[in-house]
């Protein structure tokens, strides 16, 4: 079914293949949803910066350039153009737009940070839902995005593990002493090695909050390389309070009660030995995830509080795939299962 968080993924370059056929044969049929996303005029300027196939350039060159055309037609054509640069395999420079208003709102909303990744290596990740959205990087860090948080990161992820957040969001940190884990806020820039901390950072708002759950973290901050409060290094349970309209800077304690990280199960490796079946007898949730891990070398992620009270009593067979055992023990115990390219994370309903 076509509707618009679909369409939006479709010009933020999110769909898979088979989805970007679909969306591209539904605006064939419903062209004028393209005025929605897409407005004549930054197509044409997407023309001038030379982001089309050669193939979508000989169109438009043929049927736009004539003096024939009129003004209908012309907008006719640009739609049709618009539909053939996707189907021809270029989403149309949608995402490159999507991705330069997004930016010059993060640029708006914090003046003060700069984003020092190339475009071309640029994963910006916005959450327009209602719900916070789990995001597993590539080195294994998840990320929990609060509703309407956006953030830019390196696609690769591995060497630059630099974010630059606007909004708020929960960070679990996989440890890498070679490459700090760096989160931008505004003013404030927040580097971890191995922990699980919190930051909100919200547009229009004085107030920037870094919470530290477990580990170490080095909380600074800067505005056009002069520092605007001291280094701090804060320890579990303390909250760096900065205000950006006097330049103060606190540190207090905070309440971790009702706190929970996204943590992985296993030894991030796969078993020894792999025998014809396993069996479990009333064991922990948590032991069953970790043992499952590890049997089948896949990442599994969850959050301790949503499986702390659930027991597994049962048998699989070697045959059985990982995601239908993760199916059969998530769906009694009112579990969302969520696949993705790192692995599988278990969250409550």
């Amino acid at each position: 079914m076509i509707n618009d968080e679909l369409l939006k993924r479709f010009f933020s370059n999110q769909c898979t293949p088979e989805e970007a056929r679909q969306v591209a044969s539904y605006l064939q049929e419903h062209p004028d949803l393209l005025e929605k996303y897409l407005p004549e005029e930054e197509f044409l300027q997407l023309q001038e910066d030379g982001h089309f196939p050669e193939i979508v350039s000989q169109l438009w060159l043929k049927n736009i350039h004539q003096q024939t055309v009129s003004a209908n037609s012309r907008k006719v054509w640009i739609k049709r153009l618009a539909i053939a640069a996707v189907t021809a395999g270029v989403l149309i420079g949608g995402a490159l737009l999507l991705r330069n208003r997004d930016q010059q709102k993060m640029a708006a909303a914090n003046p003060e940070m700069t984003i020092t990744i190339p475009v071309e290596q640029q994963q910006l990740t916005t959450n327009t839902s209602r719900k916070a959205m789990a995001i597993v990087l590539p080195d294994g860090s998840v990320v929990r995005l609060l509703p309407a948080g956006t953030m830019i990161y390196n696609k690769q992820f591995r060497e630059n593990r630099n974010i630059y957040l606007t909004g708020e969001a929960d960070f679990t940190v996989a440890a890498d002493k070679l490459h700090p884990f760096v989160v931008y806020s505004g003013e404030l820039y927040t580097t971890a090695l191995g922990t699980f901390f919190h930051v909100k950072a919200l547009p229009g708002e004085d107030l920037i909050t870094v919470r530290l759950n477990s580990g170490k973290v080095l909380v600074q901050g800067a505005v056009n390389k002069k520092k605007v409060i001291n280094d701090v290094v804060l320890t579990p349970g303390k909250e760096l309070r900065y205000y950006r309209k006097t330049g103060k800077a606190l540190v207090a304690d905070f309440n971790t009660r009702g706190t929970d990280a996204l943590v992985k199960a296993g030894n991030n490796g796969a078993g020894s030995t792999k025998p014809d079946w396993y069996k479990f007898s009333n064991q922990p949730m948590s032991q069953v995830l970790d043992q499952l891990s590890n049997y089948y070398g896949i990442a599994i992620y969850y959050y301790p509080s949503d499986v702390t009270e659930i027991y597994f009593d049962g048998k699989f067979e070697k045959t059985d795939s990982l995601e239908k055992i993760l199916t059969d023990l998530t769906l009694p115990n009112n579990l969302k299962l969520i696949r993705n390219d790192s692995g599988f994370i278990i969250k409550r309903k």
